[in-house]
């Protein structure tokens, strides 16, 4: 294991990253490729960051091992691969200095089913987010370690980013991993993916951002649009696709060693490699502080999308009341990923004033076949039919529909009732999106 950890740093410093060494093809042409950003290093012209910032001996004399892959083996290549590019580590250096410092940090996880777990045994104590937050905790008994598992299933970073502030920045944290790369598919993702990072980014605490990259074995995932997005911001990618997709594919690697039966989700094995590369990454940047250049992180002004969803929130029956309702109910649907809101089984209507420039609607589709469809009203004109009878498809879960942007902030008013050949008098409004 030290010769894989020796490799991986000979290759972060030397700036080889195997797994893209170019920008994607569909990328700005302002967009930097991933060895256009090299591990910080100093000159004799360059202030060294151990200059500004006081460096606690231990992080330069105690060398710090990542997590143990679990039943894998790592290749060095793989170790390698796994970094596209370190971007700008200065935060992840503050982070590290102050919990040497046995101060109180908070290290946040948002994502989807993978972050949250699912097909870890068991679940909460095996998934990479809080196996990688172990690891900090060890490596640095004397500070506080705060853990946030924001991970949610079958949520892309349009949901995201619109509960992010509840979720995560509440908490306060000083370092978020964002994972929505099997998640997100939808035309919009890119933008609500930079409107979150840039949302994390500008919080107050000034929060480190790492983007990770995961994949499903038949190597579907956005990474090609969640690259662009990280390059431009200047972001650490850590990639677990670019690190065992090779391998998947020529044989080498079986999917049941990383992943479970349904080709999405990693099991024990696969979790515990995604905390590998997290941690390899993390003391790789111990490594560095002694000679880094000091180079304060700010966020670019230039924006690759419109970014419309920076200031996203929720609504639910918590913090909104309906203008009318007749045959809905507020309700507590604990099954649902979002469970303060409103339900009805005997058809009727339900009315809603939002003031917001993006409105989106947030519901349950379930596998029992009593949901029916049910029409949504936008300012008295028909916006879109919802199908909430999920039958045939995977589970019951929360789903969502982008409504309306519009070019300025204004009150709308919401009208939902059952659509003239609904095949169902079930409904469940969850939550709205606004933005």
């Amino acid at each position: 294991m030290k010769r894989l950890y020796l490799f991986f740093l000979a290759a972060l410093l030397s700036g080889l990253f195997l797994a893209c060494e170019a920008k994607p093809a569909d990328a700005p042409a302002a967009t930097p490729s991933p060895t256009a950003a090299p591990p910080a290093s100093t000159d004799d012209n360059t202030k060294k960051y151990s200059d500004v910032v006081s460096v606690p001996e231990v992080l330069t004399t105690y060398k710090i091992d990542p997590v143990e892959p679990l039943g894998v083996s790592v290749t060095a290549e793989m170790l390698a691969a796994s970094v596209i590019n370190q971007g700008n580590i200065t935060r992840i250096a503050d982070v590290l200095v102050r919990a040497a410092n046995g101060e109180e940090i908070t290290i946040a996880y948002i994502g989807g089913s993978i972050t949250n777990g699912s097909s870890a045994s068991p679940q909460q104590t095996s998934c990479y987010a809080y196996l990688t937050t172990e690891w900090w905790k060890k490596s640095f008994p004397d500070a506080t370690i705060n853990y946030v598992n924001a991970g949610i299933g079958a949520t892309d970073s349009y949901l995201g980013v619109h509960r992010v502030e509840k979720d995560v920045l509440q908490s306060n944290p000083d370092l978020v991993i964002v994972e929505f790369s099997v998640n997100d598919s939808r035309a919009h993702n890119k933008e609500t993916y930079e409107s979150l990072l840039r949302r994390i980014l500008s919080y107050e605490t000034n929060p480190a951002v790492v983007a990770l990259f995961l994949t499903q074995e038949n190597g579907s995932d956005y990474q090609s649009e969640h690259q662009q997005v990280a390059f431009k911001l200047q972001v650490p990618m850590i990639s677990y696709r670019n690190a065992i997709l090779p391998s998947l594919n020529d044989g080498s690697l079986a999917w049941s060693s990383v992943g479970a039966p349904d080709g999405t989700h990693p099991n024990n094995g696969g979790h515990s490699v995604i905390a590998y590369f997290l941690t390899s990454f993390f003391a790789s940047v111990q490594e560095q502080i002694p000679t880094m250049a000091y180079e304060p992180y700010e966020i670019p002004s230039e924006k690759l999308t419109l970014c419309r969803y920076t200031n996203g929130t929720m609504y639910d029956n918590t913090n909104l009341t309906a203008t009318s309702l007749d045959g809905f109910a507020p309700a507590t649907i604990s099954a649902a990923q979002f469970p303060n809101g409103w339900t009805t089984t005997s058809g009727g209507t339900a009315e809603f004033e939002i003031t917001g420039t993006n409105i989106g609607i947030v519901f349950y589709g379930t596998l029992d076949g009593k949901s029916g469809q049910f029409d949504v009203y936008l300012d008295g004109e028909l916006c879109t039919t919802i199908d909430a009878n999920f039958v045939g498809q995977w589970g019951s879960y929360a789903d969502y529909r982008e409504l309306k942007k519009f070019d300025e902030e204004g009150t709308h008013t919401i009208r939902i009732q059952p659509s003239a050949n609904t095949t169902g008098e079930q409904f469940t409004i969850l939550a709205f999106t606004v933005s």
